[in-house]
């Protein structure tokens, strides 16, 4: 392997290109074609960016703030991803990272550019040169569980507009695909034991892996609690009575459902009226509007964030509710909801 890569440094970009893409099916006939079971070293919150200059790089000052903006957790604010930087010369065969974000012009006379073109082949740059394709995100490269996001364009004026516009777009595409490669990874190890009661007694279908254990479950008021301890992770999955898909209007409404429910079933949490936020969001493949506040119990000193999504299932007027809960005193929250939130999209009322 390090003779290829010693001989891609000395070779034209076209035959560079075509032994990537023999290094690619490779490592994917290595891996049975499927995902690693053992997931590439480091945390899904952080990101390794390969510029040109490394941490010199004037492109640092445009792109960092688009991968760290603070996400509200209320009592905390907590960046999303931390960014470390390295020069495209100074890249080895194989990061140790899952997620590296390339950034660069397309040009084949530097290193970054070297690596782009290799990355996207002649089509690709076609594209960027047409200005057809500026953001490009592959999977399982440069190894199986692990993502590369391409950032390019045909000049430097052109990247740094391209950033300003699109920079925004960055964050989901990294979050989304960290949430699948944690699922993948999960799901290797499933709880079909638990997962075959939820949808034989309720009625609704979410995939429990063994990390999560069945915590409780009534009829009264109807619910279930699935649970992962050190810190603890809460999903939670209960339902209601309703007749329409809810909208922001029924904010109000929304609020009071969980409100009453968390009283008994959460040992009598409630939750704070000022600090609570309405948007309109997509839980899997379902329309939903996601509630998000702060939480506290009213026996225990205890609080933190959740968030609800609340989806409609007209043939049987329910209501959805997917409840996401952590608490973590003295530890980070973003990386527990990214985990709640890839088992959540998982749920499925048929």
């Amino acid at each position: 392997m390090h003779y290829i890569f010693k001989l891609m440094k000395r070779c034209p970009c076209s035959f560079k290109t075509a032994v990537w893409a023999l290094l690619v099916v490779a490592f994917l006939f290595a891996s049975g074609c499927k995902e690693l079971a053992v997931p590439p070293a480091g945390s899904y919150s952080e990101i390794l960016l390969v510029t040109e200059e490394g941490k010199e790089s004037s492109l640092m000052t445009l792109i960092v703030p688009w991968l760290t903006k603070e996400k509200n957790y209320v009592l905390d604010k907590e960046k999303p991803f931390t960014v470390s930087a390295i020069r495209a010369a100074d890249l080895g065969e194989m990061p140790a990272v899952k997620n590296i974000v390339i950034c660069g012009v397309a040009d084949p006379l530097t290193d970054v550019g070297e690596r782009i073109i290799m990355l996207i082949g002649e089509s690709g740059l076609s594209k960027v040169k047409a200005g057809e394709a500026n953001i490009l995100k592959r999977e399982n490269l440069p190894a199986p569980g692990q993502l590369t996001v391409i950032v390019t364009a045909s000049s430097e004026g052109e990247l740094e507009r391209v950033i300003e516009e699109r920079g925004r777009e960055l964050e989901g595409i990294i979050e989304s695909s960290c949430r699948n490669r944690l699922r993948r990874f999960f799901m290797s190890y499933p709880n079909k034991t638990v997962t075959d009661h939820l949808y034989r007694t309720y009625g609704f279908a979410v995939e429990v892996p063994t990390l999560y254990r069945l915590f409780s479950e009534s009829r009264t008021p109807p619910g279930v609690e699935l649970l992962r301890e050190n810190p603890s992770r809460l999903l939670g999955i209960f339902w209601v009575d309703w007749d329409k898909q809810p909208t922001l209007a029924d904010k109000n409404v929304l609020f009071d459902i969980r409100r009453k429910y968390v009283w008994e079933r959460y040992n009598k949490d409630a939750m704070d009226s000022t600090q609570v936020w309405f948007s309109e969001e997509q839980l899997g493949e379902y329309p939903a509007v996601k509630m998000e506040g702060y939480w506290y119990n009213t026996t225990a000193t205890a609080g933190g964030f959740y968030q609800t999504f609340f989806v409609f299932q007209e043939n049987e007027e329910l209501l959805w509710a997917v409840d996401l809960l952590v608490y973590a005193p003295g530890f980070p929250k973003h990386p527990h909801f990214r985990e709640l939130l890839a088992l959540a999209e998982t749920f499925r009322y048929e």
